[in-house]
């Protein structure tokens, strides 16, 4: 059984918090379990659901931001992975440093960006999908583990 990435969608615009599930639920690891659209929702689904990740925009409508959201569950026993996507990212870039914010999108973005960090989040909290992923590759076909490789770096134009 794989493991599952449940994910809490945090933005005042709901056209854009919906596309973002459609996207991310393209991937069979993940599952968008609530969207807020308001502090209060995205307060209640974190504290309800207990999600591994928030997706979170920073500007919202009545003062409302992500980063109002972080602060509350930096010190929490319960504590999600953050990811902001957000046009604002730069009015905010010495905060995100200060709560060690690692994940972070500038909208617009582009949904190869997307899916490349939801990925990199979700080897973060599995790590040991991939190593199981890589031992099997290795174990079954050397050939094919560097075939993959190559055609990895080909895709983004590193080789």
């Amino acid at each position: 059984m794989e493991d599952i990435l449940k994910i809490v969608i945090a933005d005042d615009n709901k056209l854009i918090a919906d596309m973002i599930k459609k996207k991310i639920e393209d991937d069979k690891r993940c599952k968008v379990v609530g969207i807020a659209n308001d502090e209060e929702s995205e307060m209640l689904l974190i504290d309800k659901l207990k999600p591994n990740l928030v997706i979170t925009d920073l500007k919202k409508k009545n003062g409302w931001t992500g980063i109002d959201i972080i602060e509350k569950y930096q010190y929490c026993e319960y504590k999600p992975t953050f990811f902001i996507i957000s046009a604002s990212i730069v009015d905010y870039i010495e905060t995100i440093r200060k709560l060690e914010i690692q994940y972070y999108l500038s909208k617009p973005y582009n949904e190869y960006d997307l899916m490349r960090i939801i990925n990199d989040i979700y080897n973060d909290i599995y790590p040991k999908a991939i190593i199981e992923l890589n031992n099997n590759i290795i174990k079954n076909n050397n050939r094919s583990f560097w075939n993959m490789i190559i055609e990895k770096f080909k895709r983004i134009g590193q080789y």
